[in-house]
Parts: C-alpha cells; structure tokens; sequence
C-alpha cells in the first residue's frame, strides 16, 4: 500500500480524483488528513509514505515523529515533504529515501494536478520498488494564470467597457485540484449583478524576486475596477516611519476585498456567534487588513464529499452558499462604482452618531471634534469636485442646522419636524423589502417591535429620516437603536434587534433615487459611538441572519475610529463591512 497524508485538501481532493485509474498499476493507494483523526495511522501492508505539510514540521510534530520512528522500525519508505514551492529541508531531513528521490517527489506535487499526481505515484513505485511500470516527468502548471471557465477568460468572450470589470483571485492549489465549483458560482453572481468577470489563479500574493507580484500585475493589465480574493495574508506590509507601505497593493491602487477563507462546514459557521475559529480570523482577517484589504462576507465553506471508508479518509472540498456569493458580488460591483462614477455624481452620506439619542448628544464622539471634523471633510470634497451646496459657515452652524429639524428626541413629529425632514421613503416599499429578508430577522424584528413599517417616525405611510441635504452629500443622524426607558441598555442588548426605522434609513440611503431612495454611492460614519457595529449577529463572517449585514448590505462604508480604541475599532471594521 502507498499512504498519502496531508493536511492539504486539495491534495487529497488531486489523488482522489486519480486513484481508481492507478491502482491497477500500482496496488492500493489511501490517504489520510492528520486533522482528522486521532494519532498516526496504522503501518498494516504499507510499504511507501508520502507526508505533505503546509506549515512543515510544527503542523504535526509529535506524530510525524513517531511516524518516522515506526517507518524505521517496519522498513517503510517515508517521504516528507512541505508545503510550499520551495523544497523544506526539515521535511527533507524526515525523509527515508534519498535526498534525490524526496526533491522529485516534492516536484510532481508542487506542479500539482490530477497528471501529476498519477506520475508521482507510478515514479515512487518504479523508483523505491524498482516496479518498471514506467512514469512521466513533471509538467509544469504556471504560478500565475487565466481560469478559461469562466468570465472574460472564456474562449471567444471579451470584457463590456460599460460593466465594472471584478477580478476574482483564488489559489493555484484549488484549481490544479479541480476544486473550483465555488469560484465559479461567484463569478456567476457577479454576472448576475451586472458585472464582468476575469478569474485568475494564483499561488500567492507575495512578491517575486523583482519585487512585483504577479496575480495583480495581470489583474492592472486586464483594467480590473476592483479585485475579490480568499487566498491568505501575503504579509507585506511595511512601514518606512512616515507611512504603512504594501508593495504590490500600492502601485495598483485599485481595492482588495478579502472574503474571508474558513476552515468550517456552513452548518459550523451558520451556528456559531463568532462565525470563524481563531485561524482563520488571524490568517484570513486579521493579517490581511495589514495589506490594506477590504473584509467582506465569508462565501465559501469546506464540506466533506468523500466520507472514505477509514479513519483519516474523508474527502472535503469547497462549496459556495450562493446567497452569501451575491451579498459578496453586491459589495464589489458598488465598490467599483465609486471609481467609475465622476466625482460630481457621487452620492455620499454622512451620518453622525448620536449616543445616547438625543439633541445634545449629536455627533457624540471620543477625541474627535465632530462638527469641525465635518465640515473640514465637506470642505475637502467639495475642492475634489463633489457637489457641496449650502456648505454650513462651521461646526457650530451645522449642528445648529441638524437640531432644527428632527433629532430623535421624541418619536411623535410636529409639523414643523415634519417638514424639516431629509427625506423620505414609501412605507409600501419597506415592507416589499422587508418581506425579502429572511424569517429569522424578520420573525425577530416583528416580535420587538410590530408589524412594518413600524410605530415610530411614520406619517402619512412614509418612514421619515432627519438631515441636511447638501446636494450630493446628505449630512445625517444614526437612528435610534431601540426605544424605551433605558435607551443606553437597548443600544448594547446582544439579542434585540433594531426597529423597522433604523433598517428603513440604511435602505433609504441604498435605494437608487429613481426607486424612491437617496441614492447613496458610499456612508460614512463620523462620531464615536455608532451603533451599527453593535447590532445582534456574528462578531464577524456575518451571515444573512445578522443585523448589521441586513442593514449596510453592500454599501461601500468608510469609519474614521480614534485609534487607541482597537477592542471597539476592530469590533466596527469587521462588523460594519
């Protein structure tokens, strides 16, 4: 028998996908994933062991020890490997083979692919049971490249100039494995939302030799709008003293959307409040928001497809959920509508908190002057070509203008209130949108706080919104988190969720003006302490059933957060993108 172990599983998916044509040549083959079950497996009929490690000796150190010693002793033929491009001469040093035949081992799987997979095994039978059955060399797979299943990479297809062009960016190793499917039902949902689409797979985003790195070369050649990855950090972020550096990023100057990468089955994902296990947030979340990278939703899952017939054995490949694919491709094509949208069409909303809601608590904030904050902004956009009309003389006149209207105060309006009001949307549309939302949030919403369009703030069936509207940009105040007679309490309940009000703003913001809507290109948020990133739902990876995806969607937003608060700053960029 020849036991392939990997904690890879795309090269379990590679040789399984091979394993019913090879046996005939070279007799029994199986694998086993060292996460998967207890200890080493057992030696019983083995006479080859092929160990392929990403993070080399530390991913499994106590039981590749022992395994090597129960090689020894049984005469086995061990063959350790790493799990990178380049040899890992501690894997090497494992190995009971000769150096030679570990490096051309290491050669077929670094090439990667169902082809070579079948000639590694038929090379280690000739090579270590002089077999003569005969195998080819290596073919090489490039590092870098276009999927020609999809998109614009298609035979014959070719990108529209009047559609946002997404790239999507997903690992080599997927692709030489044939586990794909999820990249293509999110280069579907992108095309669905009214994008093009180009994938490319690479084997990192790291820098070559020359300082480049080439996935996002390509993807600057092709005139990508906005690019959409799941492979890990790339690491490179650097500072010089003055500024944060991220070579490669930099020079592109187009955004990076991480979608998060998940060790997790959806059903794991879908029942935990946390949403991702502390890997993956360190690997897929964490580090790259050091490169500069937008964190967008969690889309693709491992699920087994394989349960095997023995311990170790079980097959898992990645599948997308496609409600979550389309949330995704929603945030990129909005994303990549900012650039593409000339600077005096641009749409902006500028809402400031007000914790807890009231008339003297507007743009409440923790070191930061909000009032002078914002008008510096405004004065900023204004000379970048945003269309600022009636810009307040300071501060002290906006926030004057801002309490002369609706402020929350009180959740009946008089007439003057009334006509104060920014805008407003049809409560007929609402509860159209409303009854889109899943059972769970709208079950939630409705025991809190009644039927749509809900008891507050609702005249003449319109949900009405307070503000200042400047041209295009709206100078807005956050909605009020909850009602009753401890307003604080309600805004940090872990389980209420917030009235139809407050999901009707966000929705007004996002709805194009033809449709009713205010016709947001992008929100910010001044102020300190919003309350969107505290709404119920995951504390990060947010599913459809979570409020502060439900109410931001996929908006573009952008959160200036005093930066010696990372516990509540980290809590509000992961949350609220």
């Amino acid at each position: 028998m020849i036991l392939f172990i990997s904690n890879a599983d795309t090269d379990l998916l590679a040789l399984r996908s091979v394993v019913d044509d090879v046996q005939s040549d070279v007799g029994v083959v199986r694998w086993f994933h060292p996460e998967r079950a207890e200890g080493v497996p057992s030696m019983e009929d083995v006479d080859i062991v092929v160990v392929r490690l990403l993070r080399g000796v530390e991913a499994w150190k106590e039981s590749l020890a022992l395994l090597r010693a129960m090689c020894l002793q049984r005469g086995v033929a061990l063959v350790a490997l790493g799990g990178e491009n380049r040899p890992d001469p501690t894997m090497s040093a494992m190995s009971t083979v000769p150096v030679g035949v570990a490096h051309e081992a290491h050669r077929y799987l670094s090439a990667g692919g169902p082809t070579n997979m079948v000639n590694l095994v038929r090379f280690l039978s000739d090579t270590i049971r002089m077999t003569g059955i005969g195998f080819d060399a290596p073919a090489p797979i490039p590092d870098v490249g276009v999927w020609r299943e999809a998109g614009i990479g298609k035979e014959g297809a070719s990108p529209n100039p009047d559609r946002p062009l997404v790239a999507v960016v997903f690992y080599r190793a997927h692709l030489v494995a044939g586990n794909t499917s999820y990249v293509r039902e999110l280069c579907g949902a992108i095309e669905a939302a009214g994008g093009d689409v180009v994938a490319i797979w690479t084997y990192s985003l790291r820098r070559d030799t020359d300082g480049t790195v080439p996935a996002l070369s390509l993807c600057r050649e092709l005139g990508a709008d906005v690019v959409i990855t799941s492979t890990l950090a790339a690491g490179s972020a650097e500072s010089d003293g003055e500024s944060w550096l991220v070579p490669g990023l930099d020079e592109f100057s187009v955004p990076v959307i991480q979608a998060p990468a998940t060790s997790r089955s959806r059903a794991e994902w879908a029942a935990d409040s946390v949403g991702l296990t502390p890997f993956d947030v360190a690997s897929g979340v964490a580090i790259p928001e050091f490169d500069g990278r937008i964190i967008g939703p969690t889309y693709a899952f491992k699920e087994v497809v394989d349960d095997g017939d023995f311990p170790g054995g079980e097959i898992v490949a990645t599948r997308a959920d496609l409600e979550r694919a389309a949330r995704l491709a929603g945030l990129a094509l909005r994303t990549a509508a900012l650039a593409r949208t000339p600077t005096s069409a641009r749409r902006v909303a500028l809402v400031l908190s007000s914790y807890p809601t009231s008339r003297a608590r507007l743009g409440n904030a923790v070191g930061l002057d909000t009032p002078a904050s914002a008008i510096d902004l405004l004065l900023a956009m204004k000379d970048e070509g945003y269309v600022v009309d009636a810009l307040p003389d300071d501060g002290d006149q906006l926030m004057h203008l801002l309490a002369d209207g609706f402020t929350y105060d009180h959740t009946a309006l008089d007439l003057a209130q009334v006509s104060a009001a920014a805008g407003s949307f049809s409560a007929e549309q609402y509860e159209a949108w409303f009854s889109s939302l899943s059972h769970k949030v709208r079950e939630d919403v409705t025991a809190a706080w009644g039927d749509a369009p809900g008891a507050v703030y609702v005249v003449d069936n319109h949900l009405l919104f307070p503000g200042i509207d400047l041209g295009n940009v709206l100078v807005a105040i956050q909605p009020p988190r909850g009602f009753g007679a401890d307003p604080i309490a309600t805004y940090h309940a872990p389980d209420l969720s917030p009235p139809h009000h407050y999901l009707a703003f966000y929705h007004w913001l996002a709805t194009p003006q033809e449709q009713g809507g205010w016709g947001a290109h992008a929100v910010v948020h001044l102020g300190k302490h919003g309350t969107l990133e505290w709404l119920p739902g995951k504390a990060l990876a947010p599913s459809v059933n979570c409020f502060p995806d439900v109410a931001i969607a996929d908006l573009p937003f952008f959160y200036p957060f005093v930066v010696n608060d990372p516990g509540e700053g980290t809590q509000a960029k992961r949350r609220s993108h």
